[in-house]
């Protein structure tokens, strides 16, 4: 995402582009051919006097984490004691067709404005992005996803079996991220179901909650 001073430059190009056409049109009566318009390369950083932001902290995005981020105290709220504890708890919410209880189980405003955001490369001064933007991306995922798991699989009364892991867990100084994780579960009649809409779980200090679900 640009930074406020890369819109700035982007809009000011395309004012410069505006008026190349506002004098090559005033100049149509003349002899003279209009002169062509200046090269342009589709993207700021290419143009003419473009000057990247000051980001001492550029290799963040190489690592996957700011390195001096710092410790917090705030603990995660609600959630759930262990992975196995929060597939239940899931289940039994879908038993119950009842999105607010899933949505309960996710990572909270404070929780991601303190704790998570600041961990993430995207948070670092230079991307202009600010934790509001973060949040309100997330909790849009985490609403929508919430809601959408109940109206495909509510209804049925799954027993939990396992979580399966086919991607990472990334450790953070702060917390840890499951990602690519499938909740594995049987209906009343046996059958094994794979959910693959619960996507990434947030720890924190042996407490479990959902960070991630596709929407």
């Amino acid at each position: 995402m640009p930074v406020a001073a890369n819109r700035t430059r982007t809009l000011a190009a395309v004012a410069g582009a505006m008026l190349v056409a506002v004098l090559a049109t005033s100049r149509a009566g003349s002899t003279t051919a209009p002169a062509a318009p200046p090269e342009r390369h589709g993207s700021v950083t290419l143009e003419p006097g473009y000057v990247p932001p000051n980001d001492p902290e550029s290799s963040s995005v190489r690592i996957g984490r700011r390195v001096n981020a710092p410790y917090v105290k705030m603990p995660f709220t609600g959630g759930a004691r262990s992975l196995e504890e929060l597939g239940r708890k899931v289940c039994h919410a879908l038993d119950y067709e009842t999105a607010d209880s899933l949505f309960t189980l996710t990572v909270g405003q404070d929780e991601f404005r303190y704790i998570l955001w600041p961990e993430f490369p995207m948070s670092r001064p230079a991307t202009g992005i600010t934790w509001q933007d973060g949040w309100l991306f997330l909790y849009g995922r985490l609403h929508q996803g919430s809601a959408i798991a109940i109206r495909e699989h509510g209804g049925h009364a799954y027993q939990f079996v396992r979580f399966d892991r086919y991607d990472s867990t990334v450790t953070y100084k702060n917390f840890k991220l499951h990602n690519g994780l499938i909740l594995v579960a049987k209906d009343e009649g046996g059958k094994t179901e794979e959910f693959r809409w619960l996507r990434s779980v947030a720890e924190r200090k042996g407490h479990f909650k959902i960070y991630s679900m596709s929407d």
